[in-house]
């Protein structure tokens, strides 16, 4: 579709760098990690010894990669919130489809809880780690740094998904939802964990195309599928497509988007064939 190009490059890169930095994250809990155990297991006398350096230097490297990635993916995300936007979906036409438009706002007060949660369980770990309290052995040491491992990623991803969830949820309650005529899912590189990329044709003959955003709600199943029931609401980068479930499951399923270009219509999409 004409002008989805340069928002989708933009994209992809972005996820890709986004996942570099959880990386480098991983790479300095667990060489941090290494690092404190040998310091309190063998003392000063440790320090300077090719193990010691070893670690130093991974968890170094592994804290510039961090930088460096992160970084570059908060550019690349400026830029796509600086890209020139149209509104895809207006104020008026959508459906008051209240059940699925209040399950939004519910999965933003989850995410919340879950941010608070893992707070709490990384203050509890690392307090006992840094005073000992825990009477450490091998396997308890584990499972302390590992509460502390999934702290680091869970506590900044629960607080994003709050925040991007609360924001769809005010753009879909402007919009309303509108019933789609026909939707394709696919992954244009085929690459594991890619974006989906969704192309939606409305009733009125208009098309749409938008590309899934980082969360734990993914259209990958969906991938291949044509003439899905499903929904749209929202607008420019606070979008939703919702999903039915499927026959084993009752109710919807909704996916973060973001829309690639403009909302095309039935003229202009004769036009560009012709």
């Amino acid at each position: 579709m004409a002008g989805s190009s340069a928002v989708d490059g933009v994209m992809l890169r972005r996820f890709h760098l986004f996942y570099a930095t959880v990386g480098g994250l991983l790479g300095v809990v667990v060489f941090g990690g290494m690092l404190w155990s040998g310091l309190n297991r063998y003392g000063r006398f440790w320090v300077g010894g090719t193990e010691f350096v070893v670690d130093v230097m991974l968890m170094s490297a592994s804290a510039l990669l961090a930088v460096v990635t992160g970084l570059a993916a908060m550019k690349q995300q400026r830029q796509i919130r600086q890209t020139p936007v149209t509104t895809w979906l207006s104020g008026t036409g959508g459906v008051a489809f209240e059940v699925a438009t209040l399950r939004l706002r519910a999965v933003s007060r989850n995410a919340g809880f879950f941010a608070a949660f893992w707070v709490l369980t990384f203050l509890m770990a690392a307090t006992s780690i840094v005073t000992g309290a825990a009477g450490f052995n091998g396997v308890v040491a584990a499972v302390h740094l590992l509460a502390v491992l999934v702290s680091v990623f869970a506590v900044p991803m629960s607080l994003a998904a709050m925040k991007g969830w609360a924001r769809r949820y005010r753009a879909v309650s402007q919009t309303g939802w509108r019933a789609t005529k026909s939707i394709t899912v696919r992954r244009p590189y085929g690459t594991p964990f890619e974006p989906s990329v969704i192309t939606v044709e409305f009733e009125d003959g208009s098309v749409i195309e938008v590309r899934t955003v980082e969360s734990t709600y993914r259209a990958g199943h969906k991938e291949g599928q044509r003439l899905l029931s499903a929904w749209v609401g929202g607008t420019d980068s606070s979008m939703v497509v919702l999903f039915e479930h499927g026959p084993l499951r009752q109710g919807w399923y909704p996916i973060p988007v973001m829309a690639l270009g403009a909302r095309i219509s039935p003229k202009d999409i004769s036009s560009s064939e012709t």
